[in-house]
């Protein structure tokens, strides 16, 4: 079995992976919230649906509720899925691993972690200095990526942190791209329009993108097209599968466990199911099993990947 640190760091990267996409999403929700022209029927639904322990009856009560979800998001200790607390489990997580990472970036993770911990901040989201803090949160984790990216060297660490980001973010992509999908019966031939599907691009970094690529086919394939069968965009199911998998064949390279052998082919049914999907004739029941089937084997694969190199004994 490997060591804690490479434990520490699947989940150190993992839980600023989730901080990032929670982060956008709530503050492509925030922004939108001042348009009152654009009809909006689910407000902060899909972010609490993700990323929240609250019942349906408790989100539906608050999916509108803009003070209350942005406490509830960045600073709320009961929430174990808000931003302070994971940056607390990745400061934890960084701590155990600082031998391999660098200074640069234990020290940006530590500046977050003393900012989300002054105590003026909930008050402070109460204010007209809520937009400042979830722009300042958003900036922080660019620059988290960019000093990872620049600084770290490329070994075993960071094979695991690269793993644990991409398993992160290919689950938000999926959890996401159904709860935009699941109130139109995965209609994939509805009309629905541009502004419909803006919060769910806004919040997967492929808006822009969209509106450059794509013309011809309705909006309700086209977005599916993007988000989960795109090699070119960086939040897609396929593009994140690509690289868990390069990353597990460094680590597998000189591995002759029949373990390891199992979870590599675990991996490759996985790729292989997303990856010979036929989008151009997928109906709406198959978009729905394959998002779904999708979703339930990467959890099963995240949790055998950490049986096999992070049980201890």
């Amino acid at each position: 079995m490997l060591s804690r640190v490479a434990d520490g760091m699947f989940w150190l990267n993992r839980y600023m992976e989730r901080t990032d996409g929670m982060l956008l999403t709530l503050n492509t929700c925030y922004i939108l919230s001042f348009d009152k022209e654009t009809e909006d029927c689910q407000g902060y639904k899909p972010l609490l649906e993700f990323y929240t322990n609250l019942s349906n009856e408790e989100i539906l009560k608050v999916q509108n509720d803009t003070n209350f979800v942005l406490k509830y998001i960045i600073c709320d200790n009961g929430n174990h899925n808000s931003v302070k607390n994971l940056i607390i489990k990745a400061r934890e997580n960084a701590r155990g691993s600082q031998d391999k990472i660098t200074k640069e970036l234990w020290e940006h993770i530590n500046s977050m972690y003393h900012y989300m911990n002054s105590p003026d901040l909930p008050k402070k989201l109460e204010t007209s200095d809520a937009l400042n803090i979830v722009t300042k949160l958003n900036k922080d984790l660019l620059l988290y990526n960019g000093i990872l990216q620049v600084t770290m060297p490329r070994g075993l660490g960071w094979c695991f942190s690269c793993i644990g980001k991409h398993i992160e973010r290919c689950l938000q992509t999926i959890s996401m791209t159904q709860a935009y999908y699941s109130p139109i019966q995965y209609d994939l031939e509805g009309n629905e329009d541009l502004m419909y599907w803006r919060r769910l691009l806004l919040s997967l970094s492929g808006y822009e993108l969209y509106l450059k690529s794509y013309s011809n086919i309705s909006h309700n394939r086209k977005v599916v097209q993007q988000v989960v069968f795109n090699r070119d965009f960086a939040h897609s199911v396929i593009y994140t599968l690509d690289l868990i998998g390069i990353y597990l064949n460094s680590l597998f390279k000189d591995n002759t466990l029949n373990e390891a052998r199992t979870l590599h082919n675990q991996f490759g049914r996985l790729k292989s199911y997303v990856e010979f999907t036929d989008y151009h004739n997928l109906t709406n029941q198959q978009l729905e099993e394959v998002l779904q089937n999708t979703k339930t084997q990467l959890i099963q694969f995240s949790t055998d990947f950490s049986k096999l190199f992070f049980s201890y004994t």
